[in-house]
């Protein structure tokens, strides 16, 4: 198909409009990316970019938009198995995988394996296990999933109803689907790829229920892959999106395994039935996957939304719509709307991605206590990994979207790179418990904590616990009015204090859980009643713990550093954004606390304020991110700017319009449907 290249250019080349942002720049990009990601993720990106390059007929994704599921799939595994090979010749390891697989920006049918499969040998197995199952896993000698969702029970799972049922006359368990909706459903590489399955099951020993643990089922031969006697095994099926991962059903009839199989780092079932488990084991440690899975969608979610801000950003920035007549037209990020719009989705995603550097650092501290026998901070982990997990999965997709339409009509086209990209990332709400699920969860760690505190019992010392202490400890300091830092300071000296806003994000959650707690403690209402009051609670919560751990990464650069003041000006507009929401909020706060109408409403026009600065550095903020073009695949989000030259070049390549190929396509509708319906006959009556 012919398109004429000799046409004018726009009085504004696009890439001349990025250029022209690009010279608005404060600070060093170079410098930005290095303190906002990190010299050891630079490092693990220009690794994999490397990799990714090297072999361009493999790991190229400008194709995807065109391709089936099933073609999408065969890609994906064709990629997979192109990484095992490089990382059993030595030239990757574990992390260049994962950075490989972020930057192609599609889900790989190993990814379960990877995440879910592994982590949990690595946390629940004995040496003699580790042996037996993770050796061979992370060899990729045998593929594994975790299959625990059930078409009936998601986030309940106290309820599952899989069953492993001890036979002691054959030294073996029974791993039984007793119903309909006991299939296992959902569960990732799964459908097409496991070989091993690692059932969470409802333990039976001597007739009696032990609990839910993890056990290892072969599901698929390791001779010819097909499904083992009593495995019914498959694919789910097309989703919504993230269709390069075969998503899979599991049912089991009465399959037997060893009793070796269950995984026996906190629990074993000997020879003759006797069941131990390590003392002071918290029973909430089976579900350490779990707990992991959270913290990476925390962890990662601030980088989606990178991808989606940058596409959005540079687009708007040099998209041109309306203006003064004979004068080019303005770029649609110089209208306060679009700023408004998309500004503080910049500065959120800075602060998720400064979040994530102290939240995982708690993480990894936790998980390795915890492999010593400490779990003093698994409650706290397992709250704030909830909150989190809810709050930033929430933040991205809802984010992600508006940059959608902050493309306008281009935006709706696949060569955007934020459709198809929505569709991948949404799951991040339902998987790991339902968001709405997950706020009661973080509620009731709160409501309790608060009602140990105001009754003097010991609580564990924690960036929670500390700040219900500050407010609500019977011996706290905040009965004398200049404990409340807001009190009496104009909102443009709240706007510019970190402290202050800090102060008021701590206070807002506080006071929230506090009235929770006052009335569970009168009995007038229960924990079950308040799934409504917990999600404001779990957001006020988590906001507060967001800008708490960016906080902290701020505090590591040198106050003279240029990168310094636009950084300042990116946390104070996340936190205003948080607080001015819902001004109700601050409007309930009484007695010292209270704050004016006049403050409030001026935190509003300081906000405001701020938006505009930001969006000078809007372009060089963005590029700061450095999103590789590669996970970009986005005509609109281009490097170069060159936007709509690489629209048509990619209109150009869809399959009805290649030559040859496209030729006989549109041959074959023209003399099948469309001539027949032009050349026909027959007339209306």
């Amino acid at each position: 198909m012919k398109f004429s290249t000799d046409l004018i250019p726009s009085k504004v080349h696009t890439s001349e409009t990025l250029s022209q942002e690009r010279r608005k720049a404060s600070f060093d990009t170079k410098e930005m990316d290095k303190f906002i990601n990190g010299q050891k993720r630079i490092d693990s990106r220009e690794k994999a970019l490397k990799i990714i390059r090297q072999f361009p007929d493999i790991f190229d994704q400008t194709d995807m938009y065109y391709l089936s599921r099933t073609e999408k799939l065969e890609k994906s595994y064709k990629q997979e198995k192109k990484i095992v090979e490089l990382l059993r010749k030595g030239e990757i390891d574990s992390n260049d995988i994962t950075t490989i697989v972020e930057i192609l920006d599609n889900s790989t049918p190993f990814d379960l394996t990877r995440a879910m499969f592994i982590p949990t040998l690595e946390q629940q197995c004995n040496d003699e296990q580790r042996e037996a199952f993770l050796k061979p896993a992370l060899d990729y000698r045998i593929i594994g999933c975790y299959a625990q969702t059930e078409v009936g029970h998601g986030s309940n799972i106290r309820n599952i109803e899989t069953t492993a049922t001890f036979i002691e006359e054959t030294d073996e368990f029974e791993v039984n689907s007793p119903t309909l909706t006991s299939t296992k459903w959902w569960i990732g590489s799964l459908g097409i790829s496991s070989t091993h399955a690692c059932v969470m099951a409802q333990v039976f020993v001597k007739g009696k229920h032990i609990g839910l643990f993890p056990i290892i089922v072969p599901i698929r031969s390791l001779v010819d892959h097909k499904p083992l006697p009593g495995v019914n095994v498959g694919d789910i099926g097309p989703k919504m999106g993230y269709n390069t991962m075969d998503n899979g059903f599991l049912n089991l009839d009465k399959v037997r395994v060893p009793r070796f199989n269950l995984l026996q780092k906190y629990i074993s079932v000997s020879r003759n039935r006797i069941v131990s488990k390590p003392q002071n084991i918290d029973p909430r440690v089976t579900y350490g996957t779990m707990v992991l899975v959270r913290a990476n969608i925390t962890s990662d979610t601030g980088r989606y939304l990178a991808k989606a801000i940058t596409i959005a950003i540079r687009y708007s920035s040099m998209r041109r719509q309306f203006g003064s007549p004979g004068q080019p037209e303005t770029p649609v990020l110089d209208y306060p709307i679009v700023q408004y719009r998309l500004i503080p989705i910049l500065a959120k995603t800075y602060a998720m991605i400064g979040m994530s550097h102290e939240f995982y650092s708690q993480y990894e501290k936790t998980a390795s206590a915890i492999s010593n026998g400490d779990f003093s901070s698994l409650k706290e982990m397992h709250a704030v990994s909830c909150g989190l997990k809810r709050w930033t999965s929430d933040t991205c997709v809802y984010g992600v979207d508006t940059c959608r339409h902050c493309c306008g009509g281009h935006g709706f086209s696949q060569f955007s790179g934020l459709n198809e990209f929505f569709a991948n990332i949404y799951p991040t709400m339902i998987v790991e418990g339902d968001n709405y699920m997950l706020a009661k969860q973080v509620a009731s760690y709160l409501v309790k904590s608060a009602i140990d505190i105001k009754l003097l019992k010991s609580v564990e010392s924690n960036d929670t616990t500390n700040a219900i202490s500050r407010f609500l400890a019977p011996s706290s300091s905040a009965s004398r009015s200049g404990f409340f830092s807001w009190r009496n300071k104009s909102a443009s000296e709240i706007s510019t204090s970190r402290s202050m806003l800090l102060d008021l994000l701590s206070y807002r959650f506080v006071t929230k859980v506090a009235n929770l707690a006052a009335k569970i403690q009168s009995n007038s209402v229960t924990m079950d009643d308040s799934s409504i009051e917990s999600q404001a609670i779990s957001s006020a919560h988590a906001e507060y713990i967001v800008c708490l751990y960016h906080s902290r990464h701020l505090e590591k650069l040198p106050a003279s550093s240029n990168l310094a003041p636009i950084l300042t000006t990116l946390f104070n507009i996340t936190a205003l954004d948080l607080l001015t929401k819902n001004s109700s909020d601050l409007y309930e706060f009484t007695g010292d606390a209270s704050m004016s109408h006049k403050q409030i409403t001026s935190l509003q026009s300081e906000y405001i304020s701020l938006i505009k600065a930001a969006r000078v550095q809007a372009v060089p903020l963005v590029d700061s991110l450095a999103v590789p073009e590669e996970k970009l695949n986005s005509s609109l989000g281009k490097s170069d700017g060159f936007v709509y030259e690489d629209l048509i070049k990619r209109a150009l390549n869809e399959p009805v319009n290649r030559d040859i190929t496209g030729d006989k396509i549109r041959a074959d509708f023209y003399n099948n449907y469309i001539g027949p319906v032009l050349k026909s006959n027959s007339t209306r009556l």
